[in-house]
């Protein structure tokens, strides 16, 4: 092995070591006997070539860099080993901001989003930044191709938001029509191809402001189906006109509101700001927002409700008509929080969450997912 091939290693060891004995990471070859492919609790993240080719870099180093780290013992364990436990305690993202703002145990050095650290230590700095880099870029992947996982996972939960766009054309409603699925499309854009934005720091900052926007005017088009809402099931009109044009406000309304939930979470994973204040601010203030919202709702649809009951027409279907209305406010009323709250929920914590990822010698990144 040459000099410059050595000392590679080396940084690259104690780039691992510094995060394994801190207790941001831990690093083990699979001891136990787990079968990964084709497994329903274990999902494999989509990589795109070039994160792939990040992954396989420390995949490769992976048993050297152990053994560059004084731990020779355990050097042929992960040689034998066609699998790596990668555990972080406190989540890839949160481990992730560590590289970008520059905290941690050494100096840094601008790389595009993510910062490069270096140990402040005579030697050749090339290699350093080569071994350090090798370390945070994989890392940088990882937290990508897990962000555009949960992504998916949320998105799907959303069932206004991941209905195909011919679908949302039948329901929406009012003068808000044109401008709400323009926003839904957009979010629908920034959700599904999150991977390759993040890796064109122009676009991806363009993104942000878009999100930020999106989210805006799916707050203010909520507040104008809730005053649709109340002016409608307090008008004057033909009850069962009332009941069909609330129902059709209704569902641009739930629409509105899983965008204002998709634009924020997708905002976080795009600014990659995973201050937990900052989350937690979001976090109190959209689930606030959301609560103060479907409370309405159930306000309104059970007055509604009440003015079918106490009509005296006898040709109206009151049956029907209740049993249409129950439907709508099935889904306010479950008890306790609310599926929009949870998701919601669900999409702010998992940047620092606990993760444990499963690497394979070729680059394959799998994740447990039950």
């Amino acid at each position: 092995m040459d000099e410059n091939n050595s000392m590679d290693i080396q940084a690259s060891g104690n780039a691992l070591d510094a995060l394994i004995k801190e207790g941001a990471l831990e690093v083990k070859p699979n001891d136990k006997i787990i079968s990964i492919e084709d497994n329903p609790k274990y999902r494999k993240l989509e990589l795109s070539s070039a994160q792939k080719a990040r992954m396989t870099d420390l995949a490769n180093r992976i048993p050297t860099m152990i053994s560059a780290s004084s731990k020779a013992a355990a050097a042929g364990a992960f040689a034998g080993s066609d699998l790596y436990v990668m555990t972080l305690p406190k989540g890839m993202r949160n481990l992730v901001m560590r590289y970008k703002d520059g905290s941690g145990y050494g100096n840094t050095l601008s790389n595009g989003r993510f910062a490069v650290q270096y140990p402040l230590q005579r030697v050749d700095i090339s290699h350093q930044l080569i071994s350090q880099a090798v370390v945070s870029t994989a890392f940088a992947a990882m937290a990508v191709a897990t962000s555009q996982y949960y992504l998916t996972e949320i998105n799907n939960k959303l069932d206004r938001i991941s209905m195909a766009m011919d679908k949302i054309l039948e329901f929406l409603y009012g003068e808000k029509k044109a401008e709400l699925m323009a926003e839904v499309t957009f979010a629908k854009y920034a959700m599904n191809n999150f991977s390759a934005i993040m890796e064109q720091e122009c676009q991806r900052i363009a993104t942000i402001s878009s999100l930020h926007q999106a989210k805006i005017i799916a707050m203010k088009d909520t507040e104008f189906y809730l005053s649709d809402l109340d002016s409608t099931i307090n008008g004057g009109d033909w009850l069962p006109d009332r009941v069909k044009k609330a129902i059709q406000i209704e569902e641009s309304l739930s629409l509105a509101l899983q965008l204002c939930v998709m634009s924020t979470i997708l905002e976080i994973n795009y600014s990659q700001n995973y201050n937990k204040s900052y989350l937690k601010y979001v976090e109190d203030d959209i689930s606030l927002y959301i609560d103060k919202c479907e409370k309405t709702v159930i306000g309104l649809f059970n007055k509604l409700q009440a003015f079918v009951t106490n009509d005296k027409n006898k040709k109206l279907d009151k049956e029907k008509i209740s049993s249409t209305l129950d439907k709508v406010l099935e889904k306010y009323s479950s008890g306790g929080e609310s599926d929009l709250t949870k998701s919601l929920r669900d999409g702010v914590r998992t940047s620092n969450e606990p993760t444990v990822y499963y690497l394979s010698q070729n680059g394959d990144i799998y994740i447990k997912t039950s």
